[in-house]
């Protein structure tokens, strides 16, 4: 059991939410603007693309559960590092077709979501209970670093041509897999036990908390997707702001996204996941309205900031405040229900977003529905009343 939240598995973690979310989710969303501005699809298209992550993501929490019982964690990791690092990759060639943009994005979105599922709850039932907040933090800041890395780097990779953000997206993934490689092999191989794990039996008092949970982040995934996938558009093409603004401001969310999760993480292991947990939802909603009443600089900053911490921050401690409700024995197959959950949530909401926005005016009124949906998840964790249970804790130790 390591004692130390700071090592080289958790940044191994870290290193995996940062090419799995933080390129291969978010990325998208600096590079989305650009892609219409400079012909390569119409808007329409663009917002159809981003939804095609979501999709792959749907498809790949359940997948990533279900090969835990023929592959081993150090092979699955790898597989979906890779993905994500040629989901990038491949889209460099414009001259491909859109079906072939629709499979790399969707394989990115499979790569991201098995890289959320696997890495997490490997790495976290390593240390002790008492820092397991703070490593969970460290692990999903690498979705802020990402965010962060896309929202400065895209700009300046667009000013070469649209084709070098693909492919300097590519290339950062590549080499984090390449350098996390032997990392995955020393400490992190599946177990039977682990993959076996269910969620019974259960006392009625922890399903219903596990089922408040989950709904909460169910909501959550509608309560983000504005901001993921429309922000840097609205504040480009909508307020009519130059590119480098809204890389700006995407920056600024990534930024947000990488200290979020620490913070998170560390107020939690003092203060208590529940208590943490209502305050991050309530706060993000504020973010996600506040372009609702303003559109100054230090409204979009502000809103950047928030959402961006909250995004991944929120991610960190529901994962660990699930494990404290079902018990590490649970841990893992309820983190994928969790996921695979949030992906359909993100998904049909998303499409209907996509849709909506295409003939909109404006992106506010999804603004509006998303920090309602917000609202709703610090209800559901008020309601959460756990009796948590036995931590039976899972040897992760060994290698296939």
């Amino acid at each position: 059991m390591r004692n130390k939240a700071f090592n080289g598995l958790s940044l191994a973690g870290l290193s995996a939410t940062f090419v799995g979310n933080g390129i291969g989710r978010f990325a998208y969303v600096a590079l989305m603007p650009a892609l219409i501005q400079a012909g390569w699809f119409s808007k329409s298209d663009a917002s159809y693309l981003g939804v095609a992550t979501l999709a792959g993501y749907l498809l790949g929490a359940p997948l990533a559960h279900y090969l835990t019982k023929m592959y081993s964690l150090r092979f699955l990791l790898r597989v979906a590092m890779l993905l994500c690092s040629m989901s990038y990759l491949a889209c460099a060639l414009q001259n491909k077709g859109l079906p072939w943009f629709y499979f790399w994005r969707t394989m990115a979105g499979v790569g991201g979501a098995m890289l959320m599922v696997l890495a997490a709850p490997a790495i976290v039932i390593q240390h002790r209970e008492a820092i397991r907040g703070k490593v969970s933090g460290i692990i999903f800041s690498g979705i802020g670093l990402g965010a962060m890395a896309s929202g400065t780097l895209i700009p300046l990779l667009i000013s070469q041509s649209v084709a070098a953000a693909w492919l300097g997206m590519g290339t950062i993934c590549l080499l984090l897999t390449i350098l996390t490689w032997g990392a995955w092999g020393q400490e992190a191989p599946a177990t039977a036990k682990a993959a076996a794990a269910s969620l019974e039996p259960m006392s009625k008092k922890a399903k219903v908390a596990a089922f408040l949970v989950l709904l909460a982040y169910v909501l959550n995934a509608v309560g983000y997707l504005p901001h993921t996938l429309f922000w840097i558009d609205y504040i480009v093409r909508e307020l009519k702001m130059p590119l480098a603004a809204g890389g700006f401001f995407w920056a600024v969310f990534g930024l947000g996204a990488a200290v979020g999760p620490l913070i998170t993480g560390t107020l939690g292991d003092y203060f208590g996941f529940k208590r943490c947990l209502m305050a991050c939802f309530l706060l993000k909603a504020m973010g996600v309205a506040l372009p609702l009443f303003s559109s100054s600089p230090a409204a979009l900053f502000l809103s950047s900031f928030l959402v961006g911490a909250f995004t991944p921050g929120i991610v960190a401690i529901i994962s660990t405040y699930m494990l404290e409700c079902v018990g590490a024995a649970r841990h893992r197959k309820a983190w994928s229900a969790m996921t695979f959950s949030f992906a359909a949530s993100q998904l049909l909401a998303g499409y209907f977003m996509a849709a909506a926005s295409v003939n909109a005016a404006s992106y506010r009124p999804l603004f509006l529905i998303s920090a309602i949906a917000l609202v709703f998840s610090a209800l559901c964790i008020f309601l959460v009343n756990p009796k948590p249970e036995p931590s039976l804790e899972l040897s992760l130790k060994g290698s296939h």
